[in-house]
């Protein structure tokens, strides 16, 4: 993850079939591309299920809400069950705002989100 706080960063583990991708620092309009391979990435890998670990965002931006939304439909259409995880409020306070959280299943954290599976 990144050492500096805003900077952003994003990776991918496997943890029993499931793909956990981890999302750190500011998810805006110049890291969404990033962010969005690295999903596309899991999802194309054919994970038995998909965990989007958001809580190490310091900052999620409109175009981060839409790359979710996006990534909703894709996890659907490849039939691979999705969660998020996220503890924060910024995090939490947009999608709320948005509505989005109706559509997502939200843990606090990734092994809540992992206990799913």
């Amino acid at each position: 993850m990144p050492e500096n706080p805003g900077a952003f960063a994003a990776d991918t583990e496997l943890v029993d079939g499931v793909a956990v991708v981890h999302l750190a620092g500011e998810l805006d309009m110049q890291t969404v591309p990033a962010a969005t391979l690295e999903l596309d990435q899991a999802l194309q890998a054919g994970p038995s299920g998909l965990v989007v670990d958001m809580t190490g965002l310091t900052f999620l931006a409109s175009a981060g809400l839409a790359m979710l939304a996006a990534v909703g439909e894709k996890a659907g259409q490849a039939a691979v069950t999705l969660r998020l995880a996220a503890d924060n409020r910024v995090v939490l306070r947009p999608l709320e705002i948005t509505g989005l959280d109706a559509g997502f299943a939200i843990r606090d954290s990734v092994d809540s989100a992992l206990a799913d599976f």
